[in-house]
């Protein structure tokens, strides 16, 4: 026969009957979402979006640098870590909601008359605490929040480092271009001086002017040494970027006036809320942080376990024994840390709260300072053209008239360093514009 002993269950299931926890926990943001931009962007290159945003540049290179910062690069790599350990805490959460159960085995000897005896028993056993407060499902949910918030912050990353990348590649072209002009304006510095130097020989001019051509023909080698430094500074970050070692890492030149302008659809400012990478993962930790305040409140309220067993002489397999039992228990002295536990968790929401709300409005200005960047950088360029292509006359026209002595040194000095300032300008200006493109798809969240 078997004997149940049991306690009574009925003072559990009264509390299991009105348990409930009504104190809202719910937060909501306070910004108020403008209906549109400030900014419309003015611009013939408005391509459309066909795959991620950095193929929209239509570059073949930066595509591979690309493929091989998403295989290859270790802070992504630490990232994946990250989200896999918060998967991990999802499924620890869970496994609160379940059943516990333990077995165990134990072996007795005793001695009567000099004969030996041995009992051999078995016990199993399952308990389960009811979530009558909802401190277990709580936890589930700041744990898939949590998750939620790790997968959200390696899209941020990615985003973040993929645009290091394509600003990288892009100042990369730039400076060897720059490069290019810096080398050009010595030769332009060196037929200079062999001019001047063949009319200070036939005593046209005094010395006057041979030193200042000399001294405009060092500053002009000394451009080059630095350029080549700044070469080598990017060329080594892109390659830590992609995951290689920097030494003997190459990149191919390509010509930035081939390269396309894109301009992502801005579509709507609430649009923000689901594109960005960053809002979405705020709003994953103030999911969590709420979900703190609602298990901080339960742990100080009673708790509920209820235990069964089933125990038996393993020697003769007969009278079985089986128990089921409940327990309520009830924290009556804690020094005041449960209450200070619950107050820390309101104000982390708090907090939170603030947070998502400020990165609302940062996202805001980012957009709106990213489409103006693609308006400004392009009438930029535009002039600075023109400045270009007039610099360009001016110094032929200024060393012509000082070959033939109409001119002074002075002028043609002068043309020269605009000349070479105006190239200047002009490459910083399409680097501008290839950042305004990279910046404003970047405040979007990408294209996701």
């Amino acid at each position: 026969m078997t004997k149940i002993s049991s306690v009574s269950l009925s003072l559990a299931l009264a509390i299991a009957g009105c348990a409930s926890v009504h104190e809202s926990t719910t937060s909501s943001s306070e910004v108020i979402l403008p209906g549109a931009y400030d900014t419309n962007v003015q611009t013939s290159e408005n391509l459309p979006e066909l795959g991620p945003w950095w193929t929209n540049f239509g570059d073949e290179a930066l595509n591979a640098l690309v493929t091989a910062a998403l295989d290859q690069n270790r802070s992504l790599e630490a990232g994946i870590a990250n989200v896999v350990s918060a998967r991990a805490a999802v499924t620890v959460a869970d496994a609160k909601s379940l059943p516990s159960i333990s077995g165990s085995a134990s072996t007795s000897v005793s001695s009567d008359a000099g004969l030996d005896e041995i009992s051999r028993s078995a016990r199993l056993s399952a308990s389960y605490e009811l979530d009558l407060f909802g401190e277990v499902k709580a936890s589930q949910d700041a744990a898939r929040a949590s998750l939620e918030s790790a997968e959200y912050s390696q899209r941020a990353l990615e985003l973040s480092i993929l645009a290091d990348l394509a600003t990288n590649y892009f100042d990369l072209q730039v400076a060897r271009k720059q490069l290019e002009v810096a080398k050009e304006n010595l030769n332009i510095a060196e037929r200079i001086f062999d001019i001047v130097e063949v009319r200070y020989e036939a005593g046209e001019i005094s010395g006057f002017d041979l030193a200042s051509q000399k001294a405009t023909l060092a500053n002009a080698r000394s451009q080059i040494p630095q350029i080549e430094q700044q070469i080598l500074s990017i060329e080594t970050a892109i390659a830590i970027l992609v995951g290689e070692t920097p030494q003997g890492f190459e990149i191919d030149s390509v010509d930035l006036y081939e390269t396309r302008l894109p301009v992502a659809d801005a579509g709507l400012p609430s649009d923000l809320l689901t594109r960005r990478p960053d809002l979405l993962q705020a709003e994953a930790n103030l999911r969590a942080g709420q979900a703190d305040v609602v298990a901080a409140r339960a742990a100080m309220l009673p708790s509920i376990d209820l235990g069964a067993g089933v125990s038996t002489v393993l020697t003769s397999l007969s009278d079985p024994t089986a128990s089921l039992s409940a327990a309520l228990s009830q924290t009556i002295f804690s020094g005041g840390s449960l209450k200070a536990q619950l107050e820390s968790a309101k104000a982390r929401r708090a907090a939170l709260l603030a947070n998502y709300e400020q990165a609302i409005l940062t996202s805001l200005r980012e957009v709106d300072v990213a489409l103006s960047s693609i308006n400004t950088s392009a009438l930029r360029e535009e002039e600075v053209q023109i400045a270009l292509s007039a610099s360009r006359n001016a110094l032929d026209s200024a060393e012509l008239r000082y070959r033939v002595g109409a001119d002074d040194l002075t002028s043609l000095l002068s043309a020269q360093q605009s000349y070479y300032a105006s190239t200047q300008d002009a490459l910083e200006a399409r680097r501008d514009r290839l950042a305004a493109s990279i910046d404003l798809y970047v405040a979007l969240g990408g294209s996701y």
